[in-house]
């Protein structure tokens, strides 16, 4: 199936299922990510024609993933537990393909170049979000001491910004590459913060504050370095590339922003912005501002050629 028909199927089906069917805004963006997020992601790891055995192995799995996408989204939709179980163990089954791509690039290929590895890292970390959907879905939070709403939001954050981050930070690698045939020691740091920023969110949840807010305050210095360079690189794209780079750009500043504001309140013990206030700014604007509009801007300005051995 091509990209672009890929992509059309899953906005139009996505479009049709959240009018019909009584989905949260939760339930949304995981819908988002499966039908429309994924196939635009993994077209950025393997631009134009897959040269590699797993290269073409994963653009196959890009261009076909839309029949997944619909297991994964009955998975959300219905009511029972082992019909959930079921269907989102066919999403996990292809994340986890995905992953074991990923890490076969890395073995095979080692650390270098960086915009190569940070890639393969989001490509991983999905499957880690198919994970967090069976266990989401199967009522894992009745034996954790979490409540149903935040291991959703585990599955949201591991569809989103685990892997969108790391790889729309590869993708910005490329460009670099293509204009100066470096990257630079700067963005090897950039990649190895991005890489660990998803880790350190992670352990954060688990440890709470004030370590939490330590956590949290690592990670936005690294995804504010990457939008204002994002914002840096204007001069050099198209007017209408330049729009939704500003718009991926200036999201990801105001959702880092309020994690970080948020975190601040629960280490202080006041409340500077409410957790569902946090919710609603982060996830709505970290989905649909960052994540959308940065997946089609580093498309449309691709295909971004990747380089096969480190010149650095």
């Amino acid at each position: 199936m091509d990209i672009r028909v890929n992509v059309l199927l899953g906005i139009i089906t996505g479009l049709i299922w959240s009018f019909v069917a009584p989905v949260s805004i939760v339930e949304i963006s995981l819908g988002l990510a499966f039908l429309v997020l994924v196939p635009l992601l993994l077209n950025l790891v393997i631009p134009g024609e897959p040269v590699t055995a797993v290269e073409r192995y994963i653009d196959i799995l890009c261009k076909n993933s839309f029949p997944f996408a619909i297991f994964a989204l009955i998975a959300i939709t219905v009511d029972s537990a082992a019909m959930s179980i079921g269907f989102g163990l066919v999403w996990f089954a292809y994340t986890f393909a995905i992953g074991l791509g990923g890490g076969y690039r890395l073995l095979k290929r080692g650390l270098f170049p960086a915009e190569e590895t940070i890639m393969d890292v989001g490509i991983m970390f999905l499957s880690v979000g198919g994970v967090w959907l069976v266990l989401s879905e199967g009522g894992i939070h009745q034996l954790l001491p979490y409540d149903e709403l935040t291991m959703s939001l585990t599955a949201v954050h591991y569809h989103y910004s685990a892997v969108v981050i790391p790889i729309l930070t590869g993708a910005f690698g490329r460009l670099l590459v293509r204009e100066k045939r470096v990257t630079g020691s700067p963005y090897r740091y950039l990649a190895i913060g991005t890489a660990i920023g998803s880790p350190l969110i992670a352990l954060g949840v688990i440890q709470g504050p004030p370590l939490e807010f330590v956590y949290v305050s690592i990670y936005a210095v690294f995804l504010t370095w990457l939008s204002v360079w994002w914002l840096i690189i204007l001069p050099r794209i198209g007017t209408l590339q330049k729009v939704m780079i500003t718009i991926a750009s200036l999201s990801l500043l105001v959702s880092t922003a309020t994690t970080f504001l948020y975190a601040l309140g629960v280490t202080i013990g006041t409340t500077i912005i409410s957790y569902e206030d946090m919710f609603q700014w982060h996830g709505a604007v970290n989905a649909l501002g960052f994540s959308f509009f940065g997946a089609l801007v580093w498309n449309s300005i691709g295909p971004l050629k990747k380089r096969e051995l480190p010149q650095e």
